[in-house]
């Protein structure tokens, strides 16, 4: 009797076929795109939910020139890292996905990938909880640790893995290609999005609290050990005051409108007395503030309500 043999095809279905040193290259470079992406998106949410908190981010032209240095080398960090963690992690997932499939006489798939990426996430969990009990750790950022591993590392393994199932090696690459394309489109979204979103006023970005003169009197200290006493006759008292050479005296205030629309505490008399204050902080928790050198450094001497 004659039989038949078919040829097969590639359907994508997870069959364990060998996977060249092509193949691994563009499992490499799609795992680094991926989490480069990941890593991209977080970025742009984390600034996005920094609006809404005290921010004293700039607005003028060297402001924007220093925040695109900062996202070309945030993007060549975040390249870096990519490789880096493909192929000391997303690889080696990859691998033991395919090793263990084939261990356990099954087809290698999406879900059999996904299954061990949770696996390796619960081994985070018990290191976590390891060092959670053996340190002073702080549980709730141990508790994100394997949350992290399991979002961030699945997607990037099954972006790595649906490169090896590819046959051609041209596909191969494409799948590089089109993962950078959707993680940067994603990003892009999510950034004009989330500014739509506060120009509209749906998120109400963060203002300072406009503090009337009624409520700047009284004692503000600098949590070490130095107050500035503002009284309502317009005088004011400075002991141990000062961010960089602490002193001691006493003055004028006044409450003025700032340059951005925001209100100012101007100080007469000498030394630390002759300065201007910002208003920050919340409602809740006013603050009085000003930059210690230049405003790009983000040190600041900051006074809060005593």
């Amino acid at each position: 009797m004659t039989h038949l043999t078919m040829p097969r095809h590639d359907t994508g279905s997870g069959e364990n076929h060998r996977v060249g040193g092509a193949g691994w290259t563009a499992a490499w470079l799609t795992g680094a795109v991926a989490l480069a992406a990941e890593g991209g998106l977080a970025l742009v949410v984390a600034m996005l939910a920094s609006l809404r908190e005290e921010n004293y981010y700039g607005t003028d032209f060297i402001a924007f020139i220093g925040l695109a240095v900062m996202a070309v080398v945030t993007a060549l960090l975040l390249a870096l890292a990519g490789m880096i963690v493909s192929a000391a992690v997303v690889l080696p997932v990859v691998q033991l996905s395919r090793w263990s499939a084939r261990r356990a006489g099954r087809a290698e798939t999406p879900l059999w990938c996904l299954a061990v990426c949770g696996a390796l996430a619960v081994l985070t969990a018990v290191g976590a909880a390891v060092v959670g009990a053996l340190t002073d750790a702080d549980p709730a950022l141990l508790a994100y640790i394997p949350l992290g591993v399991l979002a961030g590392l699945t997607s990037a393994a099954l972006c790595a893995r649906a490169a090896t199932v590819r046959r051609r090696t041209a596909a191969r690459f494409v799948t590089v290609a089109l993962v950078g394309a959707v993680g940067a489109a994603l990003s892009v979204l999510v950034f004009v999005g989330g500014l739509v979103a506060y120009a509209t006023g749906l998120i109400q970005e963060y203002e300072p609290p406009r503090l009337t003169e009624t409520q700047l009197v009284g004692t503000w200290n600098d949590d070490r050990g130095g107050t500035l006493t503002l009284r309502a006759d317009g005088t004011t008292v400075a002991d141990d005051l000062g961010g960089e050479a602490r002193c001691s005296g006493s003055g004028t205030w006044t409450r003025e409108e700032g340059t951005q629309g925001g209100p100012r505490l101007e100080l007469g008399g000498d030394d630390c007395l002759g300065r201007t204050y910002e208003i920050g902080g919340t409602e809740e928790r006013p603050s009085l503030f000003y930059w210690i050198g230049d405003p790009d450094s983000g040190e600041r001497y900051v006074l809060h309500r005593g």
